[in-house]
Protein backbone atom coordinates (compact mmCIF):
# COMPACT_ATOMS: atom_id res chain seq x y z
CA UNK A 1 0.00 0.00 0.00
CA UNK A 2 3.07 2.24 0.89
CA UNK A 3 4.34 1.91 -2.19
CA UNK A 4 0.98 2.47 -4.18
CA UNK A 5 0.80 5.99 -2.42
CA UNK A 6 4.40 6.53 -3.66
CA UNK A 7 3.69 6.36 -6.83
CA UNK A 8 0.13 8.16 -6.92
CA UNK A 9 2.38 11.09 -5.15
CA UNK A 10 4.69 11.08 -8.34
CA UNK A 11 1.88 10.91 -10.39
CA UNK A 12 0.81 13.81 -8.68
CA UNK A 13 3.92 16.19 -8.98
CA UNK A 14 4.25 15.05 -12.36
CA UNK A 15 1.22 16.59 -13.36
CA UNK A 16 1.69 19.41 -11.03
CA UNK A 17 4.46 20.31 -12.44
CA UNK A 18 3.33 20.07 -16.15
CA UNK A 19 0.62 22.11 -15.45
CA UNK A 20 2.94 24.70 -13.64
CA UNK A 21 5.02 24.81 -16.79
CA UNK A 22 1.71 24.86 -19.18
CA UNK A 23 0.84 27.65 -16.90
CA UNK A 24 4.30 29.11 -17.44
CA UNK A 25 4.43 28.69 -21.28
CA UNK A 26 0.87 30.45 -21.40
CA UNK A 27 1.94 33.70 -19.36
CA UNK A 28 5.39 33.64 -21.53
CA UNK A 29 3.40 33.29 -24.83
CA UNK A 30 0.85 36.46 -23.26
CA UNK A 31 3.83 38.34 -22.49
CA UNK A 32 5.54 37.98 -25.82
CA UNK A 33 2.53 38.85 -27.44
CA UNK A 34 2.34 42.09 -25.69
CA UNK A 35 5.96 42.93 -26.17
CA UNK A 36 5.69 42.31 -29.90
CA UNK A 37 1.60 44.16 -29.82
CA UNK A 38 3.62 47.30 -28.13
CA UNK A 39 6.88 47.28 -30.20
CA UNK A 40 4.19 47.28 -33.36
CA UNK A 41 2.61 49.86 -32.29
CA UNK A 42 5.66 52.13 -31.52
CA UNK A 43 6.89 51.23 -34.45
CA UNK A 44 4.09 52.41 -36.71
CA UNK A 45 3.75 55.92 -34.85
CA UNK A 46 7.85 56.00 -35.56
CA UNK A 47 6.98 55.30 -39.16
CA UNK A 48 3.66 57.77 -39.02
CA UNK A 49 5.85 60.61 -37.53
CA UNK A 50 8.62 59.85 -40.55
CA UNK A 51 5.93 59.98 -43.21
CA UNK A 52 5.07 63.66 -41.81
CA UNK A 53 8.65 65.10 -41.62
CA UNK A 54 9.23 63.64 -45.27
CA UNK A 55 5.87 65.43 -46.65
CA UNK A 56 6.59 68.77 -44.34
CA UNK A 57 10.57 68.69 -45.90
CA UNK A 58 9.35 67.77 -49.40
CA UNK A 59 6.29 70.45 -49.39
CA UNK A 60 9.38 73.11 -48.20
CA UNK A 61 11.38 72.05 -50.71
CA UNK A 62 8.72 72.82 -53.69
CA UNK A 63 8.13 75.69 -51.96
CA UNK A 64 11.92 76.71 -52.27
CA UNK A 65 11.93 75.68 -55.88
CA UNK A 66 8.61 77.70 -56.93
CA UNK A 67 10.10 80.52 -55.21
CA UNK A 68 13.19 80.23 -57.25
CA UNK A 69 11.65 79.56 -60.68
CA UNK A 70 9.26 82.98 -60.65
CA UNK A 71 12.14 84.80 -58.91
CA UNK A 72 15.91 83.50 -59.33
CA UNK A 73 18.38 84.43 -56.34
CA UNK A 74 20.25 86.77 -58.76
CA UNK A 75 17.46 88.68 -59.10
CA UNK A 76 16.31 88.72 -55.09
CA UNK A 77 19.71 89.79 -54.77
CA UNK A 78 19.15 93.44 -53.16
CA UNK A 79 20.01 95.89 -55.19
CA UNK A 80 20.47 99.95 -54.62
CA UNK A 81 18.04 101.88 -56.58
CA UNK A 82 18.98 105.05 -57.90
CA UNK A 83 17.67 108.34 -55.90
CA UNK A 84 14.06 109.22 -57.88
CA UNK A 85 14.40 112.42 -60.03
CA UNK A 86 17.96 111.32 -60.56
CA UNK A 87 19.80 111.72 -63.91
CA UNK A 88 21.74 109.31 -65.75
CA UNK A 89 22.81 108.61 -68.97
CA UNK A 90 21.10 106.39 -71.41
CA UNK A 91 23.84 103.48 -72.57
CA UNK A 92 21.53 101.64 -74.86
CA UNK A 93 18.63 101.45 -76.07
CA UNK A 94 17.58 97.50 -75.97
CA UNK A 95 13.79 98.33 -77.71
CA UNK A 96 11.04 100.99 -77.54
CA UNK A 97 9.81 100.19 -73.95
CA UNK A 98 13.98 98.55 -72.57
CA UNK A 99 16.80 100.48 -72.16
CA UNK A 100 20.33 100.27 -69.81
CA UNK A 101 21.20 103.30 -67.90
CA UNK A 102 24.92 104.31 -66.45
CA UNK A 103 24.51 104.64 -62.35
CA UNK A 104 27.37 105.14 -59.91
CA UNK A 105 27.12 101.35 -59.01
CA UNK A 106 27.13 100.18 -63.02
CA UNK A 107 24.87 99.90 -66.13
CA UNK A 108 21.17 99.45 -64.83
CA UNK A 109 18.74 98.24 -66.82
CA UNK A 110 15.68 100.10 -66.75
CA UNK A 111 11.84 98.87 -68.00
CA UNK A 112 9.16 101.94 -68.75
CA UNK A 113 6.78 101.83 -66.85
CA UNK A 114 3.29 102.38 -68.66
CA UNK A 115 3.95 101.28 -72.21
CA UNK A 116 4.76 98.77 -74.29
CA UNK A 117 6.18 98.24 -77.73
CA UNK A 118 6.04 95.73 -80.09
CA UNK A 119 8.74 93.00 -79.56
CA UNK A 120 12.23 93.09 -81.46
CA UNK A 121 14.02 91.37 -79.02
CA UNK A 122 11.79 88.42 -77.42
CA UNK A 123 13.39 85.33 -77.61
CA UNK A 124 10.22 83.42 -78.41
CA UNK A 125 8.28 86.20 -80.21
CA UNK A 126 8.63 87.33 -84.06
CA UNK A 127 9.29 90.83 -84.56
CA UNK A 128 6.32 92.45 -84.57
CA UNK A 129 4.51 94.80 -86.63
CA UNK A 130 5.94 98.30 -85.61
CA UNK A 131 8.46 96.81 -83.56
CA UNK A 132 11.68 98.12 -85.50
CA UNK A 133 10.25 101.65 -85.96
CA UNK A 134 9.35 102.23 -82.33
CA UNK A 135 13.31 100.61 -81.37
CA UNK A 136 14.70 103.80 -84.03
CA UNK A 137 12.48 106.08 -82.70
CA UNK A 138 13.56 105.49 -78.86
CA UNK A 139 17.11 105.29 -80.57
CA UNK A 140 16.41 108.51 -81.57
CA UNK A 141 14.84 110.48 -78.78
CA UNK A 142 17.06 108.10 -75.55
CA UNK A 143 20.32 106.82 -77.24
CA UNK A 144 23.46 108.93 -75.43
CA UNK A 145 21.30 111.16 -73.64
CA UNK A 146 21.22 112.36 -70.41
CA UNK A 147 17.50 111.92 -69.02
CA UNK A 148 15.42 111.81 -65.30
CA UNK A 149 14.11 109.17 -63.94
CA UNK A 150 10.68 109.02 -61.73
CA UNK A 151 9.47 106.13 -59.59
CA UNK A 152 5.65 106.05 -59.32
CA UNK A 153 4.65 107.54 -56.12
CA UNK A 154 1.79 104.46 -55.47
CA UNK A 155 2.77 103.12 -52.28
CA UNK A 156 2.00 99.58 -53.49
CA UNK A 157 3.99 100.18 -57.04
CA UNK A 158 7.32 98.54 -56.90
CA UNK A 159 10.90 99.98 -57.72
CA UNK A 160 11.45 96.46 -59.48
CA UNK A 161 10.36 94.39 -62.27
CA UNK A 162 9.70 90.39 -61.92
CA UNK A 163 13.04 90.07 -64.09
CA UNK A 164 15.04 92.47 -62.32
CA UNK A 165 14.70 95.31 -64.28
CA UNK A 166 14.47 98.73 -62.75
CA UNK A 167 10.69 100.27 -63.15
CA UNK A 168 10.19 104.35 -63.63
CA UNK A 169 9.27 106.79 -65.85
CA UNK A 170 11.64 108.60 -68.29
CA UNK A 171 11.78 112.78 -68.77
CA UNK A 172 13.56 113.44 -71.86
CA UNK A 173 16.12 116.53 -72.17
CA UNK A 174 13.38 118.96 -73.28
CA UNK A 175 11.21 117.65 -70.00
CA UNK A 176 8.63 115.74 -72.06
CA UNK A 177 7.59 112.36 -70.32
CA UNK A 178 9.23 109.82 -72.78
CA UNK A 179 6.28 107.09 -72.59
CA UNK A 180 3.81 109.82 -73.21
CA UNK A 181 5.40 110.72 -76.35
CA UNK A 182 5.79 107.25 -77.41
CA UNK A 183 2.47 106.53 -77.15
CA UNK A 184 1.34 109.89 -78.92
CA UNK A 185 3.75 109.11 -82.08
CA UNK A 186 2.05 105.87 -82.31
CA UNK A 187 4.81 103.91 -81.42
CA UNK A 188 3.95 102.59 -78.14
CA UNK A 189 0.34 101.07 -76.52
CA UNK A 190 -0.80 102.24 -73.04
CA UNK A 191 0.18 98.83 -70.69
CA UNK A 192 -2.38 98.84 -67.90
CA UNK A 193 -1.80 95.36 -66.92
CA UNK A 194 0.19 96.55 -64.14
CA UNK A 195 -1.73 99.54 -62.22
CA UNK A 196 0.16 102.90 -62.30
CA UNK A 197 -0.36 106.70 -61.45
CA UNK A 198 -0.36 107.97 -64.85
CA UNK A 199 -3.11 105.40 -66.20
CA UNK A 200 -5.51 107.69 -66.94
CA UNK A 201 -3.42 110.24 -68.75
CA UNK A 202 -2.07 107.46 -70.93
CA UNK A 203 -4.52 105.50 -72.24
CA UNK A 204 -6.78 108.76 -73.11
CA UNK A 205 -3.64 109.78 -75.49
CA UNK A 206 -3.47 106.32 -76.55
CA UNK A 207 -7.31 106.42 -77.83
CA UNK A 208 -6.49 109.99 -80.24
CA UNK A 209 -3.84 108.45 -81.35
CA UNK A 210 -5.76 105.45 -82.61
CA UNK A 211 -8.36 107.51 -83.90
CA UNK A 212 -5.96 109.33 -85.65
CA UNK A 213 -4.31 105.76 -87.41
CA UNK A 214 -1.11 106.63 -86.05
CA UNK A 215 2.30 104.77 -86.37
CA UNK A 216 1.33 100.99 -85.09
CA UNK A 217 -2.66 101.82 -85.40
CA UNK A 218 -2.35 102.89 -88.93
CA UNK A 219 -3.33 99.58 -90.42
CA UNK A 220 -5.44 98.35 -87.10
CA UNK A 221 -7.95 99.62 -85.37
CA UNK A 222 -7.32 97.63 -82.37
CA UNK A 223 -3.87 95.17 -82.89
Amino acid sequence: MKHESDIDLVVNVVRHDRYSMNSNKKILLVLTFAVLTALLIFCSLRVVSLTRRVEALESIIKAEQVSSLSNPPALREEKAAPPDDSKHEVLSVIDGDTITIGTTAGSLKVRIIGIDTPETVHPSKPVEFGGPEASNRAKELLEGQNVIIHYDPAPNHDKWGKYGRLLAYLDLPDGRDYGLVMIQEGFARAYPKYPFSRQELYLEAEQITKQNKVGIWATQSDP
